[in-house]
């Protein structure tokens, strides 16, 4: 299994690479989203960094959905999706590679937008570092995990490619506000248990949803 997970992770990146459909949107749209906020926010500075937090995790929440859109894109664009569904390949293994696959691209853009939102608000997301990296890697697991089961299902429903932010913010919305509250309480220095149990809660969705992930994928693409 590791090698076939492997496999359609390097064909995956290559494929964005050449084709360069997906990460370029998701980061301009990124980086829009995060001018936009910018310029909004003529705000105090203890109150920029109340709300940094939020809007950070919404930037990268909006934007990350275009990638996670074309997860499944080329199979079904190039009429493959059935071939997918019916190769000798262990549900579980594509899931856990289209998985990896978003999660590289969300790590691409949290590299880029969150030192672009310090930069334009000032907010102190460099205040703890790590923390700030363990918040970033919790929170992209979750939503790469839930984005990507309902990416595969969105992609096996006809014209479903508007489908996936409808279906995926009712889901990934405790896993965006965790990482909100965890970022706020970064900014604010404040790294006390309430920031943990933010922390806990991140993890404990992030393992949720790879679980279920893993399990119902075979059932997601059968249907």
């Amino acid at each position: 299994m590791p090698a076939k997970v492997w496999w359609i992770i390097h064909k995956d990146l290559l494929s964005e690479y050449r084709a360069r459909r997906a990460w370029p949107a998701m980061v301009l749209m990124g980086v829009l989203v995060a001018l936009v906020f910018s310029l909004q926010m003529d705000l105090l500075p203890d109150q920029k960094q109340q709300i940094a937090g939020g809007l950070v995790w919404l930037a990268i929440f909006f934007a990350g959905t275009v990638a996670m859109d074309r997860s499944f894109a080329a199979e079904r664009d190039d009429g493959c999706w059935d071939a997918l569904t019916i190769c000798p390949v262990d549900p579980a293994a594509i899931f856990l590679a289209k998985f990896v696959a978003n999660a590289i691209a969300l790590a691409a853009l949290e590299a880029i937008l969150i030192p672009l939102f310090t930069i334009l608000s000032g907010a102190g997301f460099a205040n703890h570092p790590w923390a700030m990296l363990l918040v970033a890697v919790l929170g992209n697991l979750g939503i790469a995990a839930v984005g990507t089961l309902l990416s595969a299902l969105s992609a096996g429903i006809r014209h479903g490619t508007s489908l996936l932010v409808l279906l995926l913010l009712p889901l990934a919305t405790p896993v965006v506000l965790a990482a909100a509250e965890a970022t706020r309480l970064i900014c604010e220095e404040s790294l006390d248990p309430q920031f943990w149990r933010w922390v806990q809660l991140l993890a404990g969705f992030a393992v949720v949803f790879v679980t279920a992930g893993t399990v119902l994928f075979g059932y997601v693409v059968e249907d």
